[in-house]
């Protein structure tokens, strides 16, 4: 069981390296969507500085989490996973705060063929 532990702190490192590779980068698979063309800008800005804010602090608790001697029961896994939870639902309230009226009506706000 020590194992599958220890192969999901590593993973969680994985996961911090691909949010700064996209933050820095900018672009690529993670930007690609569907939505309007006058919130694309809106969603790179708010999804790079996503990526800032849960990558480098994800990076440090991964990278504290598997030094750590006591394993999953260090407070250090305790602290991330708190951390990861509280960035993704941060994420979706505020994209649905500020995107709210092309989440409300969609087809409204598409370009017209």
């Amino acid at each position: 069981m020590d194992g599958a532990f220890n192969f999901m702190m590593i993973f969680d490192i994985f996961i911090a390296v691909y949010l700064l590779y996209y933050a820095i980068k900018g672009s690529g698979k993670a930007y690609e969507n569907d939505y309007p063309e006058e919130m694309q800008a809106a969603h790179r800005k708010l999804l790079r500085t996503f990526c800032w804010i849960t990558g480098a602090p994800l990076l440090v608790l991964s990278i504290l989490e598997y030094m750590s001697t006591e394993g999953i029961r260090s407070p250090w896994s305790i602290v991330s996973i708190i951390y990861i939870l509280a960035c993704v639902v941060a994420y979706f309230i505020i994209f649905r705060v500020k995107f709210k009226e092309y989440l409300r009506n969609p087809r409204k706000n598409l370009p017209k063929r």
